[in-house]
């Protein structure tokens, strides 16, 4: 699976040994919180332009479903989410 991580973000996050899971899932859930808002704030401009971001966020996303957290569980919300 980390063999598909593109994301230079969340691979530092993954080799920091010296942390426990919880810390790093509370670091993958700080990330995806900032990438997400980085998102609509993009969406809300004129013109979007995909530096990688998507890539990214589904980068941090497959490795919070693999800590057993699902993105919808992680935003605490449901479907009607951006």
């Amino acid at each position: 699976m980390y063999e598909q991580i593109r994301s230079a973000r969340v691979t530092e996050i993954l080799r920091q040994t010296s942390e426990t899971r919880s810390e790093r899932i509370s670091k993958l859930l700080k990330l995806r919180d900032d990438m997400r808002a980085e998102q609509r704030l993009a969406s809300e401009g004129g013109t979007v332009d995909d530096d990688g971001l998507n890539s990214d966020l589904r980068d941090v996303e497959m490795v919070l479903e693999h800590y057993g957290r699902t993105p919808a569980e992680a935003e605490g919300k449901g479907a009607a989410t951006l």
